[in-house]
């Protein structure tokens, strides 16, 4: 496997903004990311000089069922050779496909919890 690190984790909360202040500013966290996405603002806290970010979720994310307890995001050097590893372990992987922010591919864990998988672009790869 070529998996390096956890990108990030997804929280869902009931008030982005209020969770944003909340990460920032009580707990200290840096603001990594603010943008207007395609789904709505994506906003991802983290701690300060770490290599993990919480992404604070209003809303459902993808096939991420607000209620759930997190989705786990991890980055690869090699998306398409994981996908061959995992399939090969008799793991249900989807093919890969190429986004702005790199190529990416999703899968469960044995309790269903969605596990997606990364190949960043430069654009993908924060917080580095």
């Amino acid at each position: 496997m070529n998996i390096d690190r956890i990108q990030f984790l997804t929280v869902p909360v009931s008030d982005q903004a209020k969770a944003r202040d909340f990460y920032v500013g009580k707990l200290g966290f840096a603001l990594l990311v603010e943008v207007s996405g395609p789904h709505g603002p994506f906003v991802m806290v983290g701690p300060k000089g770490g290599e993990t970010g919480i992404v604070l979720a209003d809303r459902p994310v993808g096939d991420l069922d607000h209620d759930a307890r997190v989705h786990l995001q991890l980055t690869t050097t090699d998306v398409d050779a994981d996908i061959g590893k995992l399939r090969a372990q008799g793991v249900e992987v989807d093919d890969s496909e190429e986004m702005p922010w790199g190529r990416v591919t999703s899968l469960k864990d044995p309790d269903g919890n969605g596990i997606g998988l990364l190949e960043p672009s430069g654009y993908g790869n924060w917080p580095r």
